[in-house]
């Protein structure tokens, strides 16, 4: 299903964007918040419907229906941000023009624009490396690992949980922050992930999590979440939340 630049597969839960191709996975309540919106388009739909789903009966709460809502903007980018307006005490409107005939055409004049435009980035590189060499070409990269480990879950599923680097942060605030997630992904039957990126925020107001596989073709796949919490003594991780964003999926 075809949402302005994004391609939207209801039936494996990505949304990809056709000018940046990144492709990016759904969590199972984003998906079927985007699926009732886009079946709807340009029409105004309560928090109460979104949570049905299409069904007689809620499947989510409507708090969850607004996260979802702000994360799929977040998805869309500030450029698109106004694809899912909010109507004062209505709900969600997804705003879609309808597709000129020359669709086809136009995408092909985007592509074409893009190769070109990645084309000259790779000249510009190519031209500030070759005159910085004596600098870089030597220099290993640095990267923000804290430390990274193999783990086993109780399916004998192996992944990789990797800790970046966070200054303000011991280990003492890591590890139950890390048992409560390797505790979430043993409930999984089948987990599609293959490594775990977690980093806390200088504040620990934000942890950030990011799952990652490769698939089949080659192509890397990576679905990052977030979690807040302002007060003084914050539970980033708790049932209610990894029951909304199903780490296994």
């Amino acid at each position: 299903m075809r949402i302005e630049i994004f391609e939207f597969d209801i039936a494996n839960s990505q949304i990809l964007n056709t000018e940046s191709q990144v492709q990016l996975h759904l969590t199972r309540t984003e998906s079927q918040v985007l699926e009732q919106l886009s079946l709807h388009p340009n029409r105004i739909m309560t928090k109460g419907q979104l949570a049905c789903a299409g069904s007689q009966s809620p499947v989510m709460s409507e708090s969850a229906v607004a996260k979802a809502v702000f994360t799929l903007r977040k998805y869309f980018g500030e450029n698109y941000a106004e694809l899912i307006e909010t109507i004062p005490r209505k709900g969600y409107r997804l705003n879609i023009t309808p597709p000129a005939a020359s669709w086809i055409q136009q995408s092909a004049k985007h592509k074409k624009h893009f190769i070109y435009t990645t084309a000259l980035v790779l000249v510009v590189l190519t031209a500030i490396i070759a005159a910085m060499h004596q600098y870089i070409l030597f220099k290993p990269a640095q990267t923000p690992v804290k430390n990274s480990r193999i783990v086993q879950l109780d399916n004998q599923q192996q992944i990789k949980l990797t800790w970046l680097e966070s200054p303000s942060i011991s280990m003492q605030q890591d590890k139950p922050t890390e048992e409560k997630i390797i505790a979430a992904l043993n409930q999984c039957n089948t987990l599609v992930w293959q490594q775990v990126y977690l980093a806390f925020s200088n504040d620990m107001q934000v942890l950030n999590i990011s799952l990652a596989r490769q698939k089949p073709n080659g192509d890397n796949l990576m679905r990052n979440i977030k979690s807040s919490d302002f007060s003084l003594t914050p539970n980033f991780i708790s049932d209610k939340w990894l029951a909304e964003v199903s780490l296994c999926d």
